[in-house]
């Protein structure tokens, strides 16, 4: 497409301006401030008994002005079309912790660390907003300036005080034995039900240090741990989650009129995740060699979910503490000295997480995602992030058309096909990172990856979609379509618009059909290998610092994301863009891949 049509207007296809008219004619500027600072006091009671009090602030602050002129589509119709937005975000703490520790006892084998204190946390967020159209000139970009102006405004505040204590005892550097509780209560949540309380416990044991264990000449270090506890969980939702709130704009005959917008919940408590831990540290080789294997088994309960309820009950649904869902698997790193000499020295890390993730209770299915497609779905007895989709099997080739699986056998594609066929979760991913050392060089580079993770390419929906449909395009990759009896391709014939899916691979293998709109065509394997980091690092001698008066002086070169291995036909597979709702990730909407960097710069120590 050119840039430019013959009357030197922007070309657009349909409702779609091209990037450089985008580029020159949307105007987003934003400026962001965010100061941070902290106060403590201490106090020593008696010898190992310590008050300590600490307060602190964290104040941000965005304004936003966005203006599109009437060389764009969101600009033309409305002459121009402007706003302004202005965030603010304050978070106070004030902590109070009194630790004790003591070691007596013989030799002193007996080490006792407790500790007793709490918080108080507020949080204050305030956005204002204004938006304009029509605009005497685009050189008049201000909302004051607009015909035609509207503006909105929010405030909301939350609490939350909690109290806390622990006490570990630790016998012969050998035997360490702890436990703790914490109490915590939110405005959050409702009345009866603000406070939540989360004890925790656990045993370690450094067997590395019995004599049996030494008298192997195996392990240097050798230290095998447990633990089990409570925590809870409060994000997610908002300040007011649990009340009953009306709304202002339900006008009538031009009379203001206020209507309730979210139902009350008194008893919406704390969600909870009960832990359990088994671990083991060991060390080989003059600890040249470290390997640290955990077990985990997280059982989360109380949901914090918006629960479908009747369309008779005003509202389309309710937040409560509903469902379960259940992460267990393995933590694995490997930390190793490779080679070390008076000169040289490289180091290797590694670490590797698998991940089983299950729900186990819920109460129906919530089905939500793209933009109302609703191809993400939450069912007991699978994973989070899963996709729901008519099954594509093959393209015939000697019609061209679909072939989908009939799940129910009835010899018609409908909605009761739809079937669960993966999820945006990655069975493992991991790390593997290396630095070597010589003399005054250094080298670092850092590989990142995962495996099994599916990602929904709404770009392949939107641009191979086989269809005729007016104002939407097509990837070269569509070229691959089937054209003739005979063609081995998994892009089916271009058809025309169809809302019928009755025919199972009938007419609705293209974008406007109702099958093709939820297809696992689009559903791609998301795994990847990345080269990350990529860092040469020089020193600069002792000699020449010692002129300079200087402490250390390194010189870098870096670049980030050089190389990515991937069969994921988008153009970024470390993506996930669909929104803020940790229930839909996976999804790829054409989203710019991360750029590849390349920086030099210079660290100087005075």
């Amino acid at each position: 497409m050119p840039i430019f049509n013959a009357d030197g207007t922007y070309a657009r296809y349909g409702s779609f301006d091209n990037h450089v008219a985008l580029i020159e004619n949307l105007d987003n500027d934003a400026v962001g401030w965010r100061t941070i600072g902290n106060i403590y006091g201490e106090y020593t009671i008696i010898p190992g008994l310590k008050l300590r009090s600490s307060w602190s602030i964290d104040n941000g602050s965005e304004y936003e002005n966005n203006y599109s002129n009437t060389l764009i589509s969101a600009g033309i119709s409305s002459l121009g079309s402007a706003a302004s937005y202005e965030n603010k975000n304050i978070v106070l703490t004030n902590e109070q912790v009194l630790n004790y520790i003591k070691t007596f006892g013989p030799n002193g084998k007996h080490n006792i660390n407790a500790l007793i204190g709490n918080t108080i946390n507020t949080v204050l967020t305030q956005n204002t907003s204004a938006t304009g159209t029509g605009f005497a000139a685009n050189s008049l970009k201000s909302v004051a300036v607009a015909a035609t102006r509207s503006g909105s405004s929010s405030r909301a505040e939350s609490k939350l005080l909690s109290f806390f204590s622990k006490v570990s005892y630790t016998y012969d550097n050998k035997y360490t034995i702890d436990g703790s509780i914490r109490a915590d209560g939110s405005s959050k949540f409702g009345v009866n039900k603000q406070w939540g309380y989360f004890p925790s416990g656990g045993f370690a044991w450094r067997a590395g240090q019995e004599s049996f264990i030494k008298n192997l000449n195996v392990f240097d270090e050798l230290k095998l741990r447990a633990s089990i506890g409570l925590s809870g969980n409060q994000n997610g939702i908002g300040s007011y989650a649990a009340q009953g709130l009306w709304s202002s704009g339900a006008n009538y005959l031009e009379q203001p009129g206020t209507a309730p917008s979210q139902l009350a919940n008194p008893d919406l408590t704390w969600e909870t995740t009960r832990q359990i831990d088994f671990g083991a540290e060991f060390g080989f080789l003059k600890n040249r060699l470290n390997i640290v294997v955990d077990y985990y088994n997280k059982y989360t309960y109380d949901l914090l979910l918006n629960v479908p309820v009747p369309y008779r009950s005003g509202f389309a649904s309710y937040l409560q503490n509903f469902g379960a869902v259940r992460n267990k698997g393995v933590d694995l790193a490997i930390n190793s000295t490779n080679v070390q000499t008076a000169s040289f020295k490289w180091t290797t890390n590694f670490n590797i997480s698998f991940n089983a993730n299950k729900i186990e209770k819920l109460a129906s299915d919530i089905a939500l995602g793209a933009s109302g497609r609703n191809i993400s779905i939450l069912r007991q007895g699978y994973a989070v992030n899963s996709f729901q989709l008519y099954k594509q099997l093959y393209v015939d080739s000697q019609t061209g058309n679909a072939v989908y699986e009939d799940v129910n056998k009835d010899g018609q594609i409908t909605s009761a096909d739809r079937q669960i066929v993966g999820n945006a979760l990655p069975k493992f991913s991991g790390g593997f990172n290396n630095n070597l050392v010589y003399k005054n060089f250094d080298l670092g580079f850092s590989f990142i990856f995962q495996q099994g993770n599916k990602i929904m390419n709404m770009n392949d929906f939107f641009m191979v979609h086989g269809n005729l449909q007016a104002n939407i395009g097509f990837l070269p990759r569509q070229l691959e379509r089937w054209q003739k009896p005979g063609d081995q391709t998994d892009i089916p014939r271009l058809t025309a618009d169809s809302r019928n899916p009755a025919q199972n691979g009938g007419n609705a293998n293209n974008y406007g059909g109702n099958v093709a709109n939820l297809s696992s065509r689009y559903l791609e394997d998301g795994s990847f290998i990345r080269l990350k980091t990529l860092t040469l690092g020089y020193n600069l001698p002792a000699a020449f610092l010692q002129k300079v008066k200087l402490n250390k002086i390194r010189l870098y070169a870096q670049a980030t994301n050089l190389l990515t291995f991937t069969k994921y036909g988008g153009l970024d597979p470390e993506v996930s863009s669909q929104s803020s709702n940790q229930n839909t990730a996976g999804y790829d909407w054409a989203t710019v891949p991360q750029p590849k960097t390349f920086q030099i710069g210079a660290n100087v120590t005075f």
